[in-house]
């Protein structure tokens, strides 16, 4: 009994089964199309990059064929018309001429006040042949004393100016502190004049006032100017922090001076190197001139030795000496 039920069932299952596939496949005719398996899957067409490509360039001979090649390139950018120049109105001859821009310059006023000591006079005489190359040390001239100032602060401009006109302010104030550093020491001329022009049998201290340096060129007067508002206010007390009272001494950086080994480096200032207080020796140009020595025996006066020698001799002292 069981096993003809479950052949009832299979076959009603089977039925079922070939009744809906013959449905499908009448549908399919009916419409035109190849009848299908039931739940067959679709399938996709696959285009290659190749396929791609040749479709896009199908597409761009056509528009070029059809006179739409414009698209294809990059849009012209938008340029705003530059305003047009404007002519100006001619001048008539009643018509004043305006004043220049060169006149309200020059009624401004001086960076640097009017000078009012007078520069060295330019000597043509004295200026240098020319053609030369490299630098070529200057010739001393030991044996003719020049006209030495007596104004402290003409004295003083011209160390400035002969010394570091083309050095900065600070550089230009340095060189008057040394000058008057020196006077100051007790060890140097105590006149700012008789420093600038101190000089012995080898050298002299500053080296323009007497390598020739003074009236062999123009004088620049605003370097002049400038040289001698600084030395004034070096002069008048200034405080400045720029050196030591102890420098006394220094040198341009493209020379190097033996004494320099001997005294303390304080610092540099553009293209001098100033110095301090003497490590081993005395600084230089300080009480150079020795005292003169003296030849053969000398006889000192010794009241001591007189009164010690008249005790032992039984003579008085007053001719104990004699």
């Amino acid at each position: 009994m069981r096993h003809t039920a479950s052949i009832i069932i299979t076959t009603a299952v089977g039925g079922t089964l070939w009744f809906g596939d013959a449905a499908v496949r009448d549908a399919s005719a009916e419409a035109g199309r190849p009848p299908q398996a039931l739940h067959a899957p679709a399938k996709v067409a696959v285009v290659s990059d190749a396929d791609r490509r040749a479709e896009l360039n199908a597409r761009l001979q056509a528009m070029l064929q059809d006179g739409k090649g414009a698209r294809l390139a990059d849009p012209k950018p938008q340029t705003t018309p530059a305003p047009r120049r404007q002519t100006a109105a001619r001048r008539s001859p009643e018509t004043p001429r305006p004043a220049r821009a060169v006149a309200a310059r020059a009624t401004a006023p001086a960076l640097e006040p009017t000078a009012t000591i007078a520069p060295p006079a330019y000597d043509p005489s004295r200026a240098r042949p020319t053609g030369g190359r490299g630098y070529t040390a200057p010739k001393l001239d030991l044996t003719s004393m020049p006209a030495v100032p007596t104004d402290p602060v003409e004295c003083l401009t011209q160390a400035i100016y002969y010394e570091a006109r083309n050095e900065s302010e600070d550089g230009q104030a340095a060189v008057a502190e040394v000058v008057l550093n020196r006077a100051d020491s007790g060890r140097y001329p105590g006149d700012v004049c008789a420093v600038v022009y101190q000089r012995n049998s080898r050298t002299c201290q500053f080296t323009f006032t007497c390598d020739g340096s003074i009236g062999r060129y123009p004088v620049n007067m605003t370097a002049w100017a400038r040289a001698e508002r600084i030395a004034r206010e070096v002069y008048a007390g200034k405080p400045t922090t720029l050196l030591p009272r102890t420098s006394v001494n220094y040198h341009a950086n493209y020379v190097r001076p033996s004494w320099s080994s001997r005294l303390e480096r304080v610092r540099r200032i553009g293209a001098h190197i100033f110095y301090g207080a003497a490590l081993n020796g005395s600084t230089p140009g300080a009480n150079e001139a020795p005292a003169p020595r003296q030849r053969g025996l000398m006889f000192v006066k010794n009241d001591a030795f007189e009164r010690a020698y008249a005790m032992l001799t039984g003579k008085p002292a007053e001719d104990a000496g004699s």
